[in-house]
Parts: structure tokens; sequence; C-alpha cells
């Protein structure tokens, strides 16, 4: 039988540890994903509502948003998870895996699945009884806004857990192999930043707890191929911690 859930399910016997690596990557996976779909629902919409036929214009725009949706259904024979499903999932795993008691990441969480829905039972009403043009052009950009600051602060609530996690090779090597993606969407240089103040000894610090993590594995080839991308990184120990939103 397929798996009602089309991502990877995480075994029950996992160590904490290697749950908690695993989750953390997925969910960064995830919230670069979203944060490229807030990108494409702002670059499109505008154009997707033109006013010459406003409601399968609307009703286009509406099946679009649905992507970020919960349990989100993208025709009635196979679900397609949504990036929140993944996000929730990861996180639940995230929080059973770590010895960090907090439960704000969940919180965000909700904020984000709330106001998705009422955009949509708008959007509905629109679709009956439509209103302005530049009205819902308006609420929909306000809309992704919203969204974008509230990604933000998810990947903010995640810096305990990345902390917990500063030993892990794998975590720092997805962080860094994706940090271009990320300070795209956080601000310039939020990762290095975020990476200076878990390693305040210094960039060899963290290449010193990448290099033994891999080394401790016997995977000195893997290290190798890496080693460029660590010494890209430029450090700068004066800066501060990245802005929590």
């Amino acid at each position: 039988m397929r798996s009602l859930h089309p991502w990877p399910i995480f075994p029950s016997n996992l160590d904490p540890p290697v749950a908690r690596s695993l989750s953390l990557q997925f969910i960064l996976q995830e919230l670069i994903v979203s944060f490229e779909l807030l990108q494409e629902l702002r670059d499109t919409t505008p154009e997707q509502l033109q006013g010459a036929n406003l409601k399968e214009e609307v009703a286009s725009v509406s099946k679009e948003l649905e992507r970020f949706l919960l349990f989100a259904l993208r025709n009635p024979f196979s679900q397609t998870s949504s990036v929140l499903d993944k996000l929730c999932f990861y996180c639940e795993i995230l929080l059973q895996a770590s010895r960090e008691d907090n439960l704000e990441i969940q919180l965000v969480l909700e904020t984000m699945r709330t106001p998705i829905l009422k955009m949509r039972s708008k959007m509905t009403a629109w679709q009956k009884m439509l209103a302005p043009l530049d009205q819902i052009l308006e609420q929909l950009l306000d809309l992704y806004t919203d969204l974008h600051q509230k990604f933000c602060h998810l990947f903010n609530t995640l810096s305990p857990f990345l902390k917990e996690a500063r030993s892990d090779e794998n975590v720092l090597i997805y962080l860094i192999e994706q940090k271009n993606k990320l300070n795209a969407f956080l601000g310039e240089r939020h990762v290095e930043k975020l990476l200076e103040s878990f390693f305040p000894a210094g960039h060899s610090q963290l290449r010193a707890a990448i290099h033994e993590g891999y080394m401790r594995r016997g995977f000195s080839g893997f290290f190798a191929k890496v080693e460029p991308l660590i010494n890209e990184i430029e450090w700068e120990t004066s800066c501060p911690s990245p802005m929590i939103y």
C-alpha cells in the first residue's frame, strides 16, 4: 500500500541525533521550496490577474495558493503534499528528537496556515461576487509579504535546534551548501552570521567540527570535496547575530 505521506518516513528506531539531523535538513529544504514558491507567486500573480476574465483568473491563483495548504489535493486520485504538510511533519520529528523545549515552531506554522485559509475563503467569495481588481491584487501581495516574514521567523525559530546540532557535520555542510539560496530570502550573510554565533572561536572552529565529524566516520574523501565550500565562507566575528523576526 502506498504511504499516505508522499515524502520520506522516518523509521521509529532512529537514534535522536540522527532523526534531528535528517529532520533539520528536510526542514531547511522545504523552507527553500517555500521561499521559491512565494517568489513565483509574487512574480506571476500580477500577470494572471489582468481582468479579462477575472473569475477564472482568481480561480487559477487560488489553485496555486493551495500548494501551501495542509493536505492539498491536486487531483482526486493522488494526494500531493503541500509545503506546510511537510514542514509540520518534519518539525514534529525534530521536536521529538531534540532536547530543546521550544514549541514556538509549531505556533509559527499555525499562524501561516490561518491567513492562507482566510484568503482561500475570500477568493471563493470573489468568484461569486467579484471585488475590484486592484483590491484583490493588493490583498494577495500583502499575503505573500506576510508569509515571507513568517517563513523568515520559522527559520529563526530553528536557531536553537541548529545550535544543538552544531557538531553535526551533515547539518553544517547543508547550511553551507544552501547559504546563497537562504541568504537571498533571509538577508545578506544571514547564514554566515548564524554560523559565527555558533563558533565564536572563528572559522577554524567551524572547519574543525566538520573535519572531525567526517574523519570519525571515515569520510576523508568527502571532506576533501566540501573543504573548498568551507574555505569560501567569509568570516566576520564582529558582525551582530542574525535578526530575529
